[in-house]
């Protein structure tokens, strides 16, 4: 039996439904999901659970859109993994309307294996009657216990020149940070990973989309790996596996859309430098990338030097954007001019405040390793808040007015 480990999503997920009809929970399969909505349904009252994962189920949706549910008058109804019935969309909007005019004291909890940008009806047919919640694998903070406010704190206060930090353990985070069965229940972690990704490729792929050549997905999600970090260039993807650009584009958008892979955008400004506008491309887990590429996470750093400061990179966005998703407030993006000037990740409030983040794979930080932080802090004075360089040390220490050196293990442990 798998241990429960409180996840920091449920707070914000009980005051969306103080403030709204439904809240849809979208993440990868096997992130925990379903785990989720029976344990925060024990704290509610009366609770209807529903999952389209039941084949009897299911059939009954799809022959009678609503069917289900429209009956329930009172109460959390919980519609689990709702994408595998889309046709219902419309039959929960005229519920949720109906029981506004009825005042039904009814609220709608409802989870999704597939990113909702590929069901544009979903979130049509539910504006202003839906929240929309993703929930990952495990985070750092949620398995050290902590409450994962690292980004608030970097935003709004100095921090506090210290070396209280753990060290920095790649292959124990990476290996706990992850899928709850993977990170808790399971031995064979190989197989486990391997049938995690045939599954998704064989199952949640062909049921968001009837594509003819999914023998050339495996061998599309390999050449990924091994591009981690990098701009995305769908011409030479394509000609690698020999496919159409159009094809591929398509292909790769799947693999975004069942949360096994995801683009972070550029950051561009009017600062007088031409930005590159490419995406670079990422693994939602770290864990399932090292599978991907051939070794535990133990071994990555001995038998692959040339990639691992691009996994280290990988596991620290997965952090980040793991946080993000709790704030509300705050876009993710990397920058990179054309005469080389390159920050790993920026962070954008909506008031235009920045974060600029460097991502160091090495125990010790020079002045130099700032440069490009410097360049983005000189350009924009007023709205740059601080420069990090994160790195595997054990000490914050400063270097500058706004610039520090911040062990890893400070994304999880301040």
């Amino acid at each position: 039996m798998i241990k429960i480990i409180p996840r920091h999503i449920t707070k914000l997920v009980a005051e969306d439904l103080k403030d709204i009809d439904a809240v849809f929970i979208n993440g990868p399969r096997q992130a925990g999901k379903s785990t989720f909505v029976q344990a925060f349904a024990e704290h509610y009252g009366k609770v209807t659970y529903i999952t389209f994962d039941d084949i009897t189920v299911r059939a009954a949706e799809i022959s009678s859109p609503g069917a289900s549910f429209d009956w329930i008058t009172e109460g959390l109804v919980i519609l689990d993994e709702i994408q595998l019935v889309p046709n219902s969309f419309l039959a929960l909007k005229l519920k949720i309307d109906e029981a506004r005019r009825r005042k039904e004291k009814v609220k709608f909890l409802l989870t999704g294996s597939a990113d909702l940008m590929l069901y544009p009806n979903l979130s049509e047919a539910l504006v202003g009657r839906m929240y929309v919640r993703t929930m990952y694998p495990f985070s750092a903070a949620e398995i050290s216990g902590t409450d994962g406010n690292f980004l608030n704190k970097m935003f709004n206060s100095v921090p506090e020149v210290t070396d209280r930090f753990s060290k920095f353990n790649f292959s124990s985070i990476v290996s706990k940070a992850t899928f709850p069965k993977l990170s808790l229940d399971v031995k064979n972690t190989a197989q486990w990973c391997q049938s995690y990704i045939s599954t998704l490729l064989e199952r949640d792929v062909k049921n968001l989309s009837d594509i003819d050549k999914i023998e050339i997905m495996p061998q599309l999600l390999s050449i990924l790996a091994g591009r981690t970090g990098g701009l995305l260039n769908e011409a030479d993807l394509a000609n690698a596996v020999k496919v159409s650009q159009p094809t591929l584009k398509r292909y790769r958008t799947l693999l975004d859309g069942v949360f096994l892979t995801f683009q972070l955008q550029p950051w561009f400004k009017n600062l007088e430098k031409r930005f590159v506008k490419s995406p670079r491309i990422y693994f939602n887990d770290t864990r399932l990338l090292c599978h991907l590429l051939g070794f535990p996470p133990g071994e990555v750093k001995a038998s692959r030097p040339d990639i691992y400061g691009f996994v280290l990179e990988n596991f620290t966005v997965t952090e980040l954007k793991k946080q993000l998703a709790l704030m509300d407030d705050g876009k993710l993006y990397h920058l990179r001019t054309s005469d080389l000037k390159e920050i790993d990740f920026i962070i954008e409030k909506r008031n235009g405040d920045i974060l600029a983040i460097e991502v160091k794979a090495a125990h010790t930080v020079v002045a130099d390793d700032f440069r490009h932080i410097r360049f983005l802090q000189n350009a924009l004075p007023e709205k740059f808040r601080k420069g990090l360089v994160l790195y595997t040390g054990e000490k914050i220490i400063g270097f500058g007015k706004n610039l520090f050196a911040v062990p890893m293990t400070a994304l999880w442990e301040m």
